[in-house]
């Protein structure tokens, strides 16, 4: 269970680290679409933008209670 993650004796709230992880898994995956012709398409691009990162999050979210690391 990750409540905090201590790093250098700063805490971080789990959630933080979760959202912060799929920020990055989200510019990946927006790098991915720029690259493959697909963005283009989109009809709002910053609306695609946020509904990748909330999905993401929750993608991420799930797996990890999953697993047993985040109650």
């Amino acid at each position: 269970m990750i409540n905090d993650i201590a790093i250098g004796g700063v805490f971080i709230p789990g959630l933080l680290a979760t959202a912060l992880a799929a920020l990055v898994c989200t510019l990946w995956l927006l790098s991915i679409f720029s690259l493959s012709g697909l963005y283009r398409r989109l009809p709002c691009r910053p609306l695609i933008d946020f509904s990748t990162c909330i999905v993401t999050f929750f993608l991420l979210l799930q797996a990890l209670t999953a697993l047993g690391l985040f109650a």
